[in-house]
C-alpha cells in the first residue's frame, strides 16, 4: 500500500529516535546527540551516533544509516508497512486509508490468516490423538515444552484434517492449505504429516511446514511447505525469525546461527540456543542473508557436515559474497561428518551435545578462509599448473562480485597472498616430515618443535636456511683457515693471503665486476696522485656527500690505459 509522503515526514518528526532506540539499547548522552556500541556490529568503543535533531542514526564503524523507519526494519526485521504501522500507533497517528483495491486486497488476506489460524488449533488437538506420532516425537527427544513453544501438530490423514472446519475450497487454496489434483478434485497439502507453523518477523502465522513421519509410505517427498502466497514467500522467510530477534541482540546472545531444518531449530532451542533461524528447506537465498544482517552483523551457518552440508554452505558463501561488507560478515561452523544439531543433541542428558556446539560456534571459519579452503579442495592434492590458473581465475571472479570496494581490495589482497603462499609457490616445509616433532639441526647444536601453523612452519624454514648458512660459513672459514696455513708454509705473507680472500669473498657477494671497479678507481688515483709504491685506504681521497658514485666505460678505459702506462714504466 503507497503511503503519502507528508505521513511519513510527520510520522519522523513525532518520533523521537533516541527514546526508540533506547528501548533495546543502551544509548549514553555525548553532546547534543547519543552514543552507543553499535548493534549491527561488534564493537566494545562506541562508534554509533543518534540525531534527534536531524532524524538519523549513523556508525562510524560499519557504516550503518537510517531513520526510525529504517531502525524498524533493520534492528527489528519487520515489513515497510509493518514498521510505519507501529510507529504509527506508538505516536498516536492513524495510517492513511487505503485505496478500495487495498481495501479488498487486506480482506482477503485477513480471511487467509484466519484460515490459518483455524488449521493450526486443528493440527495441534489432532496430535494430541495422534498415538503413533507423540511417540514418534518423543524419540526425537521432543519435549511437551517443544510442541507448545513451537506449536507442532499432525494433519490426520486421508484427507480428514480441516473437513467441517469451515474452509471453504477458495480460502483453503489461497491459504496453501488445500491443493487441486490433476482430475480437478481437491486434497490436503500436509495430510499424513507432522505440521510446523511458519511466522513472519511479527509472529504472524503464514503458512506451515510439514514432514513426513515413520509411518508414512515413503514414496512422498519428506518435507513439504505452504506454496508462496500473498504473505507467505519461502524465498524471504527465516523460520523461528519472530523468536530469535530479540535474542540475537547485543544484550542478550549477541549471536544468530543459522541451521539446515525446523528441527535443528527446536534442538538447539531447547539446549539454549534461542538466537537460531532455518531456511524453508532450500538454499539460503540473498533476501534471507539480509534479513540475518539486520539482526546481526556475522551470522555463523551451522551445517551438517556430510558432503551435502559442506555444498550448502558453500553455496551459501557464494551468495553472500555480493553483499558482504562493514557490518556485514559471514561465518560457516561445520559439524562432525554425518551429524546435524538434532542428532548431535538428541536426548543429551550429559550437556556434551551443547557443549561441543558452542565449541562448534565459537571456531567458525570467516567466510574468506572457508570459501578459498573450499575452492582450493575441489582442484584436488596435485593440480596441475592448469587447475591452479583456474583456482585463482574463480578466485579472483568472486571477490570481482563484492559490491564494496574496499571488501573487494581486502578480499583480493588477502586470497592472492594465500594463493602464493600455499597453492602457487613450493611448499617451504616438506609435507613428508612429520609434524609436532623435535628435528636437530645438522651440527647436533640446535632443536626446534615443528607446528602445523602456516606462520611457524615459515618461521621454521626460515631458522633451517640461516643454520645451513651458519654450517656453510664454518666449513668455508675452515678451509681457509687450512689455505692460510699451507700459504704460510709455502712463503707467501698472511698480508697478502688476507687480500685474497677478501677479493674471493667480495667476488661471492657482489660479483667481479664491484672489485674491478675498485681497482681501476685506484689505478687513476695512483696516477693522479704519482703514488709510486704502496697505496693505504688513507691516501684514498674521501667523498664530500658520502655518496660512492660508479665509473663510466670512459673512466674505465681510461684506468685501463694508465695501468698499462705504468706497469710499462716500471718495468723500465
Amino acid at each position: 500500500m503507497a503511503i503519502p509522503h507528508q505521513f511519513l515526514d510527520e510520522l519522523r518528526s513525532r518520533t523521537t529516535l533516541s527514546a526508540l532506540i533506547a528501548q533495546t539499547l543502551k544509548i549514553d548522552k555525548a553532546g547534543r546527540e547519543f552514543k552507543a556500541c553499535c548493534p549491527f556490529h561488534g564493537e566494545k568503543t562506541p562508534s554509533f551516533t543518534i540525531n534527534d535533531a536531524k532524524g538519523f542514526y549513523h556508525c562510524f564503524g560499519c557504516g550503518a544509516h537510517g531513520d526510525a523507519i529504517r531502525w524498524m526494519i533493520d534492528q527489528r526485521g519487520l515489513q515497510f508497512i509493518d514498521a510505519v504501522s507501529e510507529l504509527a500507533s506508538a505516536a498516536g497517528m492513524k495510517v492513511p486509508a487505503p485505496t478500495p483495491q487495498e481495501r479488498e486486497r487486506s480482506a482477503k488476506i485477513e480471511t487467509v490468516r484466519e484460515a490459518l489460524d483455524i488449521a493450526q488449533g486443528i493440527f495441534v488437538g489432532q496430535l494430541r490423538e495422534a498415538g503413533a506420532v507423540m511417540q514418534y516425537l518423543e524419540r526425537r527427544g521432543m519435549t511437551p515444552m517443544d510442541l507448545e513453544i513451537f506449536g507442532i501438530g499432525y494433519a490426520r490423514g486421508m484427507d480428514g484434517s480441516l473437513r467441517g472446519s469451515g474452509i471453504g475450497r477458495q480460502i483453503g487454496q489461497a491459504a496453501g492449505l488445500l491443493s487441486q489434483r490433476e482430475d480437478g478434485s481437491l486434497r490436503e497439502m500436509f495430510h499424513d504429516r507432522v505440521t510446523v507453523p511458519i511466522h513472519d518477523a511479527r509472529g504472524r502465522l503464514v503458512g506451515f511446514g510439514g514432514r513426513v513421519w515413520p509411518g508414512r509410505r515413503r514414496d512422498t517427498p519428506k518435507f513439504v511447505n505452504s506454496p508462496d502466497s500473498p504473505i507467505f514467500d519461502k524465498g524471504r522467510t527465516l523460520f523461528n525469525l519472530h523468536r530469535a530477534a530479540p535474542a540475537a541482540r547485543p544484550g542478550a546472545e549477541n549471536r544468530l546461527i543459522v541451521v539446515e531444518g525446523y528441527f535443528d531449530v527446536v534442538s538447539m532451542a531447547r539446549a539454549g540456543f534461542a538466537a537460531c533461524v532455518a531456511p524453508m528447506g532450500t538454499a539460503l537465498t540473498e533476501e534471507q542473508l539480509v534479513r540475518c544482517w539486520r539482526l546481526h552483523h556475522r551470522p555463523v551457518l551451522l551445517f551438517d557436515g556430510d558432503s551435502a552440508g559442506q555444498k550448502a554452505a558453500v553455496r551459501a558463501c557464494r551468495t553472500a559474497i555480493p553483499g558482504i561488507g562493514p557490518g556485514r560478515e559471514l561465518a560457516i561452523a561445520l559439524l562432525p561428518d554425518g551429524k546435524d544439531p538434532d542428532e548431535l543433541l538428541y536426548m543429551d542428558a550429559t550437556g556434551m551435545g551443547r557443549r561441543a556446539i558452542e565449541a562448534i560456534v565459537t571456531e567458525a571459519l570467516p567466510l574468506h578462509t572457508f570459501l578459498f579452503d573450499a575452492i582450493v579442495a575441489e582442484a584436488g592434492a596435485n593440480p596441475t599448473p592448469e587447475q591452479t590458473a583456474a583456482v585463482w581465475a574463480e578466485l579472483a571472479a568472486l571477490a570481482g562480485e563484492i559490491a564494496d570496494e574496499e571488501t573487494r581490495c581486502q578480499y583480493l589482497g588477502t586470497w592472492r597472498a594465500r594463493f602464493e603462499r600455499e597453492i602457487s609457490a613450493l611448499p617451504q616445509v616438506h609435507e613428508a616430515e612429520p609434524l609436532h616433532a623435535v628435528v636437530a639441526a645438522e651440527d647436533g647444536e640446535y632443536v626446534f618443535p615443528e607446528s602445523e601453523s602456516d606462520s611457524q612452519r615459515r618461521l621454521i624454514a626460515l631458522v633451517r636456511a640461516v643454520l645451513k648458512k651458519r654450517e656453510e660459513r664454518r666449513e668455508i672459514n675452515e678451509e681457509i683457515a687450512d689455505l692460510m696455513k699451507m700459504a704460510e708454509l709455502a712463503g707467501f705473507q698472511k698480508k697478502a693471503i688476507s687480500a685474497a680472500v677478501a677479493d674471493i669473498e667480495s667476488d661471492m657477494k657482489h660479483g667481479p665486476a664491484k672489485r674491478e671497479e675498485d681497482e681501476m678507481q685506484r689505478v687513476l688515483y695512483r696516477r693522479v696522485l704519482g703514488i709510486r709504491g704502496p697505496m693505504t685506504e688513507a691516501m684514498m681521497p674521501q667523498l664530500i656527500d658520502g655518496t660512492p658514485r660508479g665509473a663510466s666505460a670512459q673512466v674505465k678505459r681510461r684506468a685501463t690505459v694508465h695501468a698499462l702506462i705504468d706497469a710499462r714504466a716500471s718495468a723500465v
